[in-house]
């Protein structure tokens, strides 16, 4: 007769059980629903609670948005001329 051994322990430090303690108490999916409930709550305070963007700082309207800021490409040009 083969005996049933114990349950096994995760092997590791404090930090690898303490990890694993969800899902060894069935109850992983709930930390993730709670965790995912309190980051989200925190963005929506942040977004809440930002300051508004300036009128200096927002984007134009009518602007080609494509086009990345900086000196325009000259006509001519040297690179790959050989």
């Amino acid at each position: 007769m083969s005996r049933r051994r114990s349950r096994h322990v995760p092997s590791g430090g404090l930090v690898s059980r303490t990890l694993s303690l969800p899902a060894r108490l069935h109850v992983r999916w709930l930390v993730i629903l709670l965790v995912t409930a309190a980051v989200m709550g925190a963005y929506g305070r942040v977004l809440v609670t930002a300051d508004p963007m300036p009128p200096s700082k927002a984007p134009a309207e009518g602007t080609d948005h494509d086009t990345e800021p900086g000196p325009a490409p000259s006509a001519t040009s040297t690179s790959g001329a050989g």
